[in-house]
């Protein structure tokens, strides 16, 4: 059990809806991250998650952003088609789990949007009741807010993977709410990204994930993503960091170079603002190829090249 005083606390909070306080969305976000560069998937790779129920990304247009300013985080999911439905979103839930304390198989904060109540909403996970899980429940609803407030759907342009436009939904939570909840602009924290049919867990389509038309979901540590800071400027960013200076300086869909080759499946970063070449860089790449994990179906990975 990882329940805490300040746990309890917020939970009582989550009885009293969070006041309306709407802001300006940013002209540009940066990408989240896979494991070895920005945040990608497959279309339709998972059974039953399409159109607005599926993430798509490629290294050119990733499936996740996010951005800051002095008083919200925004974050941004990419899919397949418009999750609106007449005046309002479908019955659906998109979101982002973050951990917080540096353990890979469980998280702290989940940011969703629930489409059935058209809200934005803030969570911490208190307890562990589904081991290293990401549909594992979160127990505490900290805030709730409005979608028209805190949240908008913007065409993506034209379809990643086939015919009509892609759709980002994003999202805007406060830094007041979050720095209750341990998170700061600079905190060093992994993300992961998913729709669901649930706004308290995350149990659909995974970014970073190919579900290879599958109906399981993965595990947290098996699609552990690399760490970052909500801040783009505080890094740190996948291997070299999308414009191969160690940092995540990457902008909306305009990306450089991620670092290292090969796509997500093997957690290579190097300690932050550490150079990229020399003896030991070669050993952490040669260090994380032999302590990778085979994935059933999936054919065996390149050795990765340094760029």
């Amino acid at each position: 059990m990882r329940k805490t005083l300040a746990g309890i606390l917020l939970g009582l909070g989550s009885l009293v809806a969070g006041a309306a306080r709407g802001q300006t969305f940013p002209g540009t976000f940066a990408p989240l991250h896979c494991q070895r560069g920005v945040m990608v998937d497959g279309l339709r790779d998972q059974s039953g998650a399409v159109d607005d129920r599926d993430i798509v990304g490629t290294v050119a247009g990733p499936a996740g952003f996010r951005a800051v300013d002095a008083q919200y985080l925004y974050l941004r999911m990419r899919l397949d088609a418009s999750p609106m439905q007449g005046g309002g979103l479908t019955q659906f839930a998109w979101g982002f789990e973050l951990s917080t304390d540096g353990n890979p198989t469980t998280y702290e904060i989940l940011i969703s949007v629930d489409g059935a109540s058209q809200t934005v909403r803030l969570y911490h996970n208190t307890a562990t009741t589904v081991a290293d899980s990401p549909a594992d429940p979160a127990e505490d609803l900290v805030m709730s807010y409005p979608f028209a407030q805190n949240g908008r759907i913007v065409d993506a342009g034209a379809s990643l993977f086939g015919s009509g436009n892609d759709t980002f939904i994003d999202m805007a939570v406060p830094w007041a709410d979050l720095e209750r909840l341990g998170l700061m602009p600079g905190s060093i924290v992994t993300v992961w990204a998913a729709t669901s049919t649930n706004p308290d867990r995350l149990n659909r389509d995974f970014a970073c994930h190919d579900g290879g038309g599958g109906t399981g979901i993965p595990s947290l540590s098996q699609i552990a993503p690399a760490p970052l800071a909500p801040d783009p400027s505080r890094g740190p960013g996948p291997v070299g960091g999308p414009g191969g200076t160690g940092t995540d300086t990457g902008g909306g869909n305009l990306l450089g170079s991620s670092g290292i080759e090969g796509g997500p499946g093997c957690s290579c970063g190097l300690p932050h603002g550490h150079p990229r070449s020399g003896a030991l860089g070669l050993l952490l790449v040669l260090g994380c190829l032999a302590t990778r994990r085979s994935r059933p179906g999936r054919d065996v990975e390149k050795l990765p090249r340094l760029i």
